[in-house]
């Protein structure tokens, strides 16, 4: 690969060092030293999900249904689990076998109903995630669900 200074157009850079990590301070964009400062190209957020979750029914029963993502919605899965006064239970990293190599479902959602005839419930896990977590703690209550730890 050549360097910056010895090539005539972007296509021979190969995003060197000086190239792939030049961002402009204000913003999310990047830009090439070899293009027109009007072309920019968006950097890309760190990823924010987690890949198992344990959920705690502390004073009632629950029934939860967690949602697990895949690279094709079709391929979501959904797994619903009662969970009895005062138990505890995790729903484990699942994969998806992508031919040479396996992906983490990351868990989209939990939903859940308090008690038979309770209040129904859904938490994105996504916003209660930091970056990538191997697992996040929910406890519920008969007024609410709350995330306790990361």
């Amino acid at each position: 690969m050549k360097d910056c200074k010895d090539v005539q157009d972007e296509s021979e850079c190969g995003l060197c060092g000086p190239c792939a990590t030049q961002v402009l301070s204000e913003s999310n964009l990047a830009t090439s030293p070899h293009s027109s400062s009007s072309s920019q190209t968006i950097t890309m957020l760190p990823p924010k999900y987690t890949r198992s979750v344990t959920v705690t029914a502390e004073d009632t029963d629950i029934t939860i249904t967690v949602r697990y993502g895949a690279s094709k919605e079709e391929d979501e899965i959904v797994v619903v689990k009662e969970i009895g006064e005062g138990e505890s239970h995790t729903f484990e990293e699942k994969s998806e076998d992508m031919g040479s190599w396996q992906n983490v479902r990351k868990i989209l959602s939990i939903k859940g109903q308090i008690g038979e005839d309770g209040e129904v419930f859904e938490k994105l896990c996504e916003t209660d995630c930091e970056g990538v977590h191997s697992n996040l703690h929910y406890t519920v209550h008969k007024w609410g669900v709350y995330s306790t730890s990361r």
